[in-house]
């Protein structure tokens, strides 16, 4: 699992689409540094997730029809990846060879406390209120600090 440029995409489209009534694909795709490619096959997967609607017609676009103030990261993630895992085996149709019921992998037991910590972690915030937070930097990884 990664968090994909499909899903960052997704991230920044629903970004212009809360700053504004109706866009097009190419005034969404030219605010955010999108190809218009992807910017086709994200607002189609968003649609589907309930997250904006697609006008049609001459003065048509997209319209976010999600709340922002209760739409979160995890919506927007789930809309684009439904099977979002930090690993094959946390799928429940996958069948691991080194995970036996009789002997459950430490390793599966630890990714699934990781994955209900990020899951909880994307659905902490509304979208709305990281709009309205003035900008951060991520933390130095533990390879910055021990340089």
């Amino acid at each position: 699992m990664l968090f994909t440029r499909e899903i960052d995409y997704a991230v920044r489209t629903v970004r212009a689409l809360s700053q504004a009534d109706k866009l097009n694909v190419h005034q969404i795709c030219q605010a955010e540094h999108i190809p218009p490619a992807f910017g086709y096959r994200i607002l189609k997967k968003l649609e589907q997730g309930g997250i904006l609607t697609i006008l049609r017609g001459s003065n048509g676009g997209y319209r976010l029809t999600a709340d922002p103030e209760k739409l979160t990261l995890m919506d927007i993630v789930l809309a684009i990846d439904p099977a979002f895992f930090l690993n094959e085996c946390l799928r429940r149709e996958y069948h691991c060879p080194n995970n036996p019921r009789q002997s459950p992998c430490q390793i599966h037991t630890e990714l699934c406390r990781v994955q209900a910590v990020l899951e909880s972690e994307l659905r902490r915030n509304s979208i709305a209120s990281l709009w309205g937070n003035s900008p951060k930097t991520c933390a130095q990884s533990p390879e910055e600090s021990n340089s």
